[in-house]
C-alpha cells in the first residue's frame, strides 16, 4: 500500500482533488493543424537554474538524429523573467534543433507558484508544449536528463513506430503504490502518441490518489490515471536504455524547488550535487571552484550552493549518495570527452568528507577502472 492508514490516504487524495480543481483551467487544448510524421522533444524548463538547458540540448545536438524535427522548451515564468540575452544566446548556439521557447502566463505563473508542486509544473509545462507541436510524436525529454549515446533515441524511436503503441518508457512505473506487472510506463525518456495525450482533458495528466479495482491505495503519477485506466496494455511499452547512454540523476530539479521553498531544511540533497556538472557543460567553467568555496565555509546545513541565494542543507548526504552522482558525473566527462581537471577531484572530496565517508572508502566504490584513472588524473 503507498499510504500508512486511512487518514493518510484520505488526506492525500482531499490535496490531489483539491490542486486538479484549482489546475483544471489552467490550460485546454488548442486547435492544431494536421500532425506530420516525426518527433519533437518537449522540455519543462526550470527558470530557477537557467544554466542547466545547454548541457541538455548540447547532448540532443550531438546526436544528429534526423526524426527529430523541433525542440520545444517550456519556462515555467513568464516571458523577459530569464537572464537578459539567455534566450537568444540559446537560440543561436542550437539552430540545428529547431528551437521555440515558450512561456506561463501570468494567471499559470501565481496559480503554479501558491500551489508550489513540482508535479503541477511539469504537467504544465509539458501540456503546453502539446499545445505548440506539429509532429505526431513528442519525446519527454526530462530536463535533468542527459542522452549519452548517438543512436539510442533513433532506434527506440523506431520501435515505437512499429509497436503501433501509444506511450513507450524505458521502464515500468514501480512506486507510489505500483508494481511492475502493472505495465505502467515512467515518463522520462518516454514517447508518446500525441492525438491519444490529447484526446484526454489535460488535467487527467496530473497527479490522482485512488484505489484500484484490486483495492490498492495508489497516487497516479503524471499520465499514470491516463494509461492504467483509459489505454489498453497492448498500447503501452517499454524499451530499455542501458545505464550508460543515460544520465539522469532524477529529483535534481524537485530537490533544488524543495530547497528553494524551504531553505536551509534538512531534505534529502542526493541529486542536487549534480548541478554543477549540468553548469560546467552549459559552458560555466567555474561551476566546481564556486561549489568548492561555498562547501569550504563549513556550515553544511546553511550553503549558499550555487551562490543564487538558496540555502542547500548537507546534513542527510550519504556516502552511496555521494559515489553514485560523482561516479555518474565523471561517466558523463568521459563519454563527452572532457579531459581530467582538478577542481572535479576537490569538489568530490569534500563531498565525502560532508558524508563522513571513512578515508578508505573515497574513490574507490563501484568506480571502473577507466574512471578511476580519470580520477587520479584529475587530482594530479
Amino acid at each position: 500500500m503507498k499510504y500508512k492508514n486511512y487518514l493518510h490516504y484520505f488526506v492525500a487524495k482531499a490535496y490531489k482533488t483539491y490542486v486538479r480543481s484549482r489546475i483544471a483551467r489552467l490550460i485546454h487544448w488548442e486547435t492544431l493543424p494536421p500532425l506530420e510524421q516525426g518527433c519533437t522533444a518537449i522540455i519543462g524548463m526550470c527558470s530557477k537554474l537557467p544554466y542547466v538547458l545547454a548541457a541538455n540540448l548540447q547532448c540532443l545536438a550531438d546526436l544528429d538524429w534526423e526524426d527529430l524535427k523541433a525542440v520545444i522548451v517550456a519556462v515555467d515564468t513568464q516571458k523577459k523573467a530569464l537572464p537578459d540575452g539567455f534566450e537568444t544566446e540559446i537560440l543561436a548556439q542550437f539552430p540545428q534543433l529547431n528551437l521555440a521557447f515558450i512561456y506561463y502566463t501570468e494567471k499559470q505563473v501565481k496559480t503554479a507558484n501558491k500551489i508550489k508542486d513540482p508535479y503541477v509544473f511539469s504537467w504544465l509545462s509539458w501540456s503546453l508544449c502539446l499545445n505548440h507541436i506539429r509532429t505526431q510524436t513528442a519525446l519527454i525529454q526530462d530536463y535533468d536528463a542527459l542522452v549519452l549515446d548517438k543512436n539510442i533515441l533513433a532506434q527506440r524511436y523506431q520501435t515505437f513506430l512499429v509497436s503501433k503503441a501509444k506511450i513507450q518508457g524505458i521502464m515500468w512505473y514501480k512506486s507510489e503504490g505500483f508494481v511492475e506487472e502493472d505495465q505502467l510506463a515512467t515518463t522520462f525518456e518516454a514517447f508518446i502518441d500525441v492525438n491519444w495525450l490529447r484526446s484526454f482533458p489535460p488535467v487527467m495528466g496530473y497527479n490522482r490518489v485512488a484505489t484500484t479495482s484490486d483495492g490498492r491505495q495508489v497516487n497516479y503519477d503524471t499520465f499514470l490515471d491516463i494509461q492504467h485506466n483509459h489505454t489498453p496494455t497492448s498500447e503501452r511499452t517499454i524499451m530499455a536504455m542501458p545505464k550508460e547512454t543515460l544520465a539522469h540523476p532524477s529529483q535534481m530539479i524537485t530537490q533544488y524547488m524543495r530547497f528553494l521553498y524551504s531553505p536551509g531544511k534538512p531534505l534529502y540533497s542526493s541529486a542536487v550535487i549534480m548541478i554543477p556538472v549540468f553548469h560546467y557543460l552549459s559552458g560555466r567553467k567555474y561551476a566546481f571552484t564556486q561549489a568548492v568555496a561555498a562547501l569550504e565555509q563549513g556550515d553544511f546545513g546553511q550553503v549558499d550552493f550555487l551562490g543564487d541565494g538558496c540555502l542547500i542543507n548537507f546534513s542527510l548526504l550519504k556516502t552511496y549518495s555521494v559515489d553514485f552522482v560523482l561516479k555518474l558525473s565523471v561517466h558523463v566527462f568521459i563519454s563527452k570527452k572532457i579531459a581530467p581537471f582538478r577542481e572535479f577531484f576537490e569538489y568530490g572530496t569534500l563531498l565525502y568528507h560532508i558524508s563522513n565517508t571513512p578515508a578508505e572508502e573515497v574513490w574507490c566504490n563501484h568506480y571502473t577502472p577507466e574512471q578511476l584513472a580519470w580520477v587520479k588524473e584529475a587530482k594530479a
